[in-house]
């Protein structure tokens, strides 16, 4: 089921796209790293030691992703320093490229995170969570319109062009009796 709302008016169809992302997969589509590398965090989350996480860290590392500055909690750098190559690899960091939040949603609890997206340039996010969890999502922009609202099942996806160089307010309410842990993939 698509839970997904836009903008109303004669850009709507242009400024936001929001979905569950399993629904956007196509055969023969090229990757889609921000899926990919939600899909790797929750893996490694539920890993249960580091020799299981290895090859979830090894594909966060080719992706690049790092922590959004000042979020908070940063479990891949724990991951990262418990991470063992065989080749030696040396993870340095980003320069482009995605990066991740991780939310931590008691039953019932609900918390806004806002991030800055630029004027201008495509926005996106992927959330991702245990599957059998009842998590929503919702983005709104700063003259509280929202933007998109999806149902993570286990994950899903917004997309839009940001009008102004903002912040937008990222809500994610978890409607289940069980703890959820979230994560967000920006990019």
């Amino acid at each position: 089921m698509n839970l997904s709302r836009t903008l109303s008016g004669p850009l709507a169809g242009l400024l936001a796209c929001c979905a569950p992302h399993g629904s956007l997969g196509q055969a023969g589509a090229a990757p889609d790293p921000l899926a990919e590398a939600a899909s790797l965090l929750v893996a490694a989350d539920e890993a249960g030691n580091s020799a299981e996480r290895a090859p979830m860290i090894a594909g966060l590392n080719a992706l690049g992703l790092t922590v959004v500055p000042e979020s908070g909690e940063d479990p891949l750098s724990d991951w990262r320093r418990e991470y063992r190559p065989a080749d030696g690899e040396v993870f340095r960091g980003r320069t482009l490229g995605p990066a991740y939040r991780r939310a931590q949603l008691a039953a019932g609890q609900q918390l806004v995170i806002e991030q800055i997206f630029n004027a201008g340039e495509r926005a996106e996010m992927v959330a991702e969570t245990r599957a059998g969890r009842t998590v929503e999502v919702a983005v709104a922009n700063a003259q509280a319109q929202k933007i998109c609202e999806a149902r993570l099942s286990p994950n899903a996806r917004c997309r839009w062009l940001p009008i102004f160089t903002e912040r937008f307010k990222i809500t994610l309410t978890n409607r289940g009796t069980m703890p959820a842990s979230v994560y967000l993939v920006f990019d």
